[in-house]
Parts: structure tokens; sequence; C-alpha cells
């Protein structure tokens, strides 16, 4: 008996090491190529508050999205308001295929507002599913259409995301739980011209549960950049993010 609990506790371990090594090689893979290529480095600090809605219309179908609020506070020079409704359908508990779109307003200061709007289609894997560990790999596919307010002028962006996340529940708090994500932006065709354009982003922090339908996390995030259309400038985004999250049903799969 002693020797299986040293060996699961182990496995634990080495289920916590991974988790490390994934959002770690993430951090360090989106920047890479452009740190190299020059010293230049700008640190932003953010805000990020947002509400996650989610109500389930059957056992397969769900209603989920989420809206909120960012903004940068070390120049001030951006801030956002945004909204995603979403729709689920649980083809089985390992599968999940996704759609929505997203409807973005950036307030610019030192260039001219934008609107966006995003369809987006996605499939989710959720797996390994351990007694501690979750994960989950979403795929997705956007389709941006990007608005320049000044003469609405617009641009277009076909773009690729791929995400991997989950949480750590601890066996102890049963309230308490770690969530924990990577991912990475891939475009595939066209470009949107934006003062401050993503290419990887991971994050850590930790949640409450102070009822089963309601969530409340403090998540640490970072994510790296570049500004306009250079390329050699790397921007690092230290983001602090408040994240609330409401379930509607009595059917509770998450």
């Amino acid at each position: 008996m002693h020797s299986n609990h040293t060996t699961y506790r182990l496995g634990r371990t080495a289920h916590f090491l991974f988790l490390l090594l994934i959002t770690t090689s993430f951090s360090k893979n989106a920047t890479a190529q452009t740190a190299d290529s020059t010293n230049n480095a700008i640190i932003n600090q953010q805000i990020w508050i947002d509400f996650y809605p989610h109500y389930f219309v059957n056992e397969k179908l769900e209603y989920y999205g989420d809206a909120g609020y960012r903004t940068i506070v070390t120049n001030k020079t951006w801030s956002r308001i945004y909204i995603r409704p979403s729709l689920r359908y649980h083809l089985h508990k390992t599968f999940e295929l996704q759609t929505g779109v997203g409807v973005f307003y950036i307030f610019n200061q030192i260039k001219s507002d934008q609107f966006e709007i995003t369809p987006w289609q996605g499939f989710q894997v959720n797996w390994p599913k351990l007694t501690r560990f979750s994960f989950k790999h979403l795929f997705k596919v956007e389709e941006r259409f990007s608005f320049e307010t000044v003469d609405w002028s617009s641009s277009f962006e076909f773009r690729f995301r791929y995400k991997i996340f989950g949480k750590l529940n601890f066996l102890r708090a049963k309230k308490l739980f770690v969530p924990f994500y990577g991912e990475l932006f891939v475009p595939i065709k066209g470009e949107i011209q934006e003062l401050y354009r993503n290419k990887g982003r991971a994050g850590i922090g930790l949640g409450y549960k102070p009822h089963k339908e309601w969530q409340v996390a403090f998540v640490f995030n970072w994510q790296g950049s570049r500004a306009g259309i250079d390329e050699n400038i790397n921007v690092s985004d230290y983001a602090y993010q408040i994240k609330i999250k409401k379930v509607w049903s009595n059917i509770l799969f998450k």
C-alpha cells in the first residue's frame, strides 16, 4: 500500500512538472525570435476584468461566452470592451464542437479607434482528466474583420489559435483551484494593422468556488506581441485579470 501511495504521489508530481514545462515553453517560444533580433524590450502592464456566463440548454448544448474590459495602464495608449457569445455542443465527454462571434471596440490614443467582428469555429479535446488535474485543448480558427472608425476602411485576417488549459484542484481545500493555460496565435492569411499584435500568451492563477454555480479567479497573464507592424520591437505584457464565472442550470459538467 505504501508503495502504491508513493507511486501515486510521484505521478502527480510529474504531471505538475509537466504543467510548468508547458507554460514556460509557451512563454519562451512566443517571443524567442523577436527577442533575439532586438534588445529594445517594452514592458506593459494591463488590467483585465472578464465575466463568463454559462447556460446549459440541455445535456448536449451549452450557451456560453465572455464579456469584459481590458486596458493598458503603463502608458494608457488603449482600452477595449468586448463581448463573445458562443455555443458549445458536447459530442462526448472528451470532444466538443464550438462556434461563436466576437465583437470588439478598441479605444486608441495614438491612432483611430477600431471596431472588430470575429466569427470563429473550434474543436476541443478534453484530455487527460486526472484526479487533481484536468487538461483541455482548443483548436480554433478566426475570421477577423477590422474597421478603422475614422474612415471605416477595413482589413481582414484569417488566424489559427491553439490553447492548452486546465486546472489543478486541491484535495483538502476543495473550494480552491489553480487555473493555467498557454496559447499560440498563428496568422494564416491577411493582416490587420493593429497597435499591439499578439503572438502568444500564458497564465496561471488562483481560483475560488464558493458555490457550484459561481467561480472567481485571479490570473497573472504574460503575453508576447509586437508593436504595430514593426517585428523588431519586442513587447511583453503583464496582465492582471479578474475572472468571474456563473453557471445557470442544474446540470453541471465542468
